[in-house]
């Protein structure tokens, strides 16, 4: 039982109530509930939400995917994630892997996981009918430019087979497209011309201009209408960017918008520089405050970290603009750096904010309302939070194989105190308790409309 809190139900209203829970599930809210629990959480002073659901997360870049899963899950949980929605990425079909990844995360995860798949040709588009059916997946993600070094992009032909065989597949099917043209890119690369005094973030800005999201958006979205399927823009990351979407949105086109926590959190004139190097690239204040009005105004339904976690030395910020990598850890700060500038600094209602962050991505990814809710019957994996407790972002204490934060250094206003999984306690007061086992989510597929 969870005792004293202030619970947020799923109407957005945060009322004082005890959370009674069985069997991993909530079976009860109310006040003064009968204690008849065998652990009872004192939440009083706290907030207590749904655990947070990231929809965006990728394991296995730098060490093999279950060894990273095991050890970053861990770090979701002491920031107060409690599901994630893992990108798998190969050149070659899925469906042989499969069953070794969903092995993997019942026996190395502590959090639930669900799958996104990374598709980058026709023959992983013919696999995909048979990881939808067997495995219980129905979102997919396309590169319309890659990252060199690290990921390979598609052609608009090859997606928009992929889209109209996601829909084929599924009518509730979900296809994610990493939106920037890489012609664009390539000509602002050729062109470029910096100064030695200008902050690596700014030439790293240039590079990724806001005209190549714009068009590679305005390229998915037209794809995806043709195909009949929805869009889900990952990591919107420009003010341009964010205003294309709205009008799609505005236009009736079924676009999802998500940003990052790391956009909302941090700009191009970060002092932690190329730590905070990613692509898209961070941007300026403009561009940070037009991100959080995407959230204000409903544009923005899900608030992922994109979390890439690697070693200081794997991300070479000494190596400078070109030896530097991007990506970054964001796991264990996710949730502290939306409350700091999302309610704190913005001004905006923890229940809208906190949307975003469970709610809004459960109910894209067919999670609703297992996850992402309060109600009776949802999973009791839910968050205590102390929206007054500072803290200094220290990597030592985010529970990362990584050794940096892209914040390190800030303090941060707005933490995660407990959280819980499946009804027990699985980190309190930033350390973890050893008891937190992860379930895969396989999702129903839909033939029926949207």
């Amino acid at each position: 039982m969870v005792r004293g809190g202030r619970v947020l139900l799923d109407s957005g209203d945060l009322v004082a109530a005890d959370v009674g829970i069985q069997g991993g599930r909530i079976v009860a809210l109310g006040v003064d509930l009968v204690d008849e629990a065998d652990e009872v959480v004192d939440a009083r002073g706290r907030f207590v939400l749904p655990g947070a659901v990231d929809p965006h997360v990728h394991f296995g870049n730098t060490m093999p995917f279950a060894d990273e899963m095991a050890l970053d899950t861990g770090s979701a949980l002491l920031g107060g994630v409690t599901t994630i929605g893992c990108f798998l990425r190969s050149t070659v079909p899925y469906s042989p892997e499969l069953g070794a990844l969903v092995a993997a995360v019942r026996e190395r995860s502590q959090v639930d996981v669900f799958f996104h798949l990374q598709v980058f040709g026709q023959e992983q588009i013919d696999d995909l009918e048979t990881c939808a059916r067997e495995f219980g997946i129905d979102s997919f993600k396309f590169y319309l430019s890659g990252i060199p070094g690290i990921v390979g992009s598609v052609d608009e032909a090859t997606l928009l087979a992929g889209m109209r065989e996601a829909r084929r597949i599924s009518s509730s099917a979900v296809v994610a497209v990493h939106c920037e043209n890489a012609a664009l890119i390539a000509a602002a690369r050729s062109g470029e011309a910096r100064s030695d005094d200008e902050p690596a973030l700014v030439a790293w800005e240039r590079r990724h201009p806001a005209l190549a999201e714009v068009v590679a958006i305005e390229t998915a979205a037209a794809l995806a209408q043709t195909a009949g399927v929805r869009l889900y823009v990952v990591h919107i990351s420009s003010a341009d960017g964010m205003a294309h979407v709205r009008e799609l949105q505005r236009r009736g086109v079924d676009v999802v918008g998500e940003t990052t926590s790391i956009y909302l959190a941090e700009q191009s004139d970060s002092p932690n520089g190329l730590l905070v190097k990613q692509a898209p690239p961070i941007r300026d204040a403009a561009n940070r405050r037009a991100l959080w009005q995407g959230v204000r105004d409903g544009t923005v339904s899900t608030i992922g970290t994109d979390n890439t976690a690697r070693s200081l030395s794997s991300k070479n910020p000494d190596g400078g603009l070109d030896g530097s990598k991007p990506g970054l850890p964001m796991l264990g700060a996710h949730v502290a750096a939306v409350l700091h500038t999302g309610v704190h600094e913005q001004g905006l209602p923890l229940a809208e904010v906190w949307h975003r962050l469970s709610r809004g991505p459960a109910e894209v990814f067919g999670l609703y309302p297992r996850k992402g809710s309060t109600n009776l019957g949802a999973d009791a994996d839910l968050v205590l939070v102390d929206l007054d407790e500072h803290r200094v972002v220290d990597p030592a204490q985010l529970g990362s194989f990584a050794d940096f934060s892209p914040l390190q250094g800030r303090t941060l206003r707005g933490w995660p105190t407990t959280t819980i999984k499946g009804g027990m306690v699985v980190a309190a007061d930033g350390v973890l308790t050893g008891r937190a086992r992860g379930a895969y989510l396989r999702r129903e597929l839909s033939r029926e409309g949207r």
